[in-house]
């Protein structure tokens, strides 16, 4: 039977998905036909999704205890486990090293780097059974860099070669591992580091070519792409969803 849902009744757990980014791609991948398991800090809410095609958990994905129960739970619930979006974040600390409290920084790669490792270790077994895909969400930070931001790009490259290593170690299994690099997105996040929508639009959009900044829909779409099977033949790469921002 033919579907137009490129994921028909796939399951993907996303972390971060309290966030703009996150919940717009839970939203993507439920449209597209998939379930999901939105996973943040405390339960998010699921009302404006289909009853039977989203779980809503608690989970700090720091904690190793805490994601192995997690990732049983949603195996449980919906039987299966084909995708992973490493999501979750950590929100930037600025500061040059000596100036950086080491909690600061410690935090930064427990969230941004060593959750991702928690879930894909946990959620590895299932995606052998599912020949699933691995999704991390790094940044055009991770690429190139700013002042101040040793903690959060250094994350942020980190897990895009723990996506190289994982897409590596993980092809002889049919899993593919595949990261995706925004640039400025706007989000509540951002706004309320900037102070508002258009103080954010003053800083941030004549930084990227484009001229504008992007949205978390935009970035939902590039998920979309990356897991779905028009994607089948990528395992290993990131791609840059950043207005051209990493091109001057």
């Amino acid at each position: 039977m033919t579907t137009d849902k490129p994921l028909n009744d796939r399951v993907a757990i996303i972390t971060g998905a309290g966030g703009d980014i996150g919940r717009a791609i839970a939203m993507s991948f439920v449209e597209a036909g998939a379930r999901v398991c939105l996973i943040d800090l405390a339960p998010v809410s699921i009302a404006d999704f289909p009853e039977d095609r989203a779980l809503t958990l608690a989970c700090d994905i720091t904690d190793p205890t805490a994601v192995d129960e997690m990732v049983a739970t949603a195996a449980r619930h919906f039987g299966r486990i084909d995708i992973l979006v490493n999501n979750a974040a950590a929100e930037a600390r600025i500061g040059k090293i000596c100036d950086l409290p080491v909690e600061a920084w410690t935090q930064t790669l427990s969230v941004n780097l060593t959750g991702a490792y928690l879930l894909c270790r946990a959620g590895i077994p299932h995606l052998r059974r599912s020949k699933g895909v691995i999704l991390n969400i790094a940044s055009q930070l991770g690429h190139v860099t700013a002042l101040g931001h040793a903690a959060y790009s250094a994350s942020k490259a980190g897990l895009m070669s723990l996506t190289r290593t994982l897409a590596l170690d993980h092809a002889d299994e049919g899993i593919r591992a595949v990261s995706l690099s925004p640039g400025a997105v706007m989000t509540s996040r951002l706004i309320r580091r900037a102070g508002s929508e258009e103080d954010a639009l003053a800083l941030h959009a004549p930084r990227h070519p484009l001229g504008r900044i992007g949205t978390p829909d935009e970035v939902a779409d590039a998920a979309l792409f990356l897991v779905s099977d028009a994607a089948t033949f990528i395992t290993g790469s990131d791609l840059l969803v950043d207005g051209g921002y990493t091109l001057k």
